[in-house]
């Protein structure tokens, strides 16, 4: 038998020193944008990892075609059943969405609520 470790040390060391935890992903996401390519953004919001107010403000500051008709456009409320989901902010091929009362896990935390948000993204219906 061997003990569980949510975490080996040594490749999360190995990893931690070869720089990658630091690196940007802004010019991939940007690319794919370019290309056509939608991107869904998103963020539990009781996330203190990847907060939600980090997450939006790079999503503002993303620099693609499209910055300016996103940073237009107001967060809307997102509702599952008629309760509360969320805020979202769409704008091309860009969105952003935070799932109420989700932390860093999302789809552990609040799944119904995120199935809802992927299932109409991908049928590129309102959030």
């Amino acid at each position: 038998p061997k003990n569980f470790s949510s975490c080996d040390w040594t490749v999360n060391s190995a990893f931690a020193s070869s720089g990658d935890t630091v690196l940007t992903s802004y010019p991939y996401v940007s690319a794919l944008l370019e290309r056509g390519i939608s991107v869904l953004v998103y963020v539990g919001d009781y996330d203190w990892i990847c907060d939600w107010v980090g997450s939006e403000r790079w999503t503002l500051a993303l620099e693609w075609s499209g910055q300016k008709e996103f940073q237009a456009q107001a967060l809307r409320e997102s509702t599952v059943d008629g309760e509360a989901a969320g805020v979202t902010r769409k704008a091309g091929r860009l969105t952003f969405a935070t799932v109420k009362g989700a932390g860093h896990m999302v789809p552990f935390d609040e799944p119904k609520q995120l199935l809802a948000l992927m299932n109409r993204w991908l049928a590129k219906e309102d959030l």
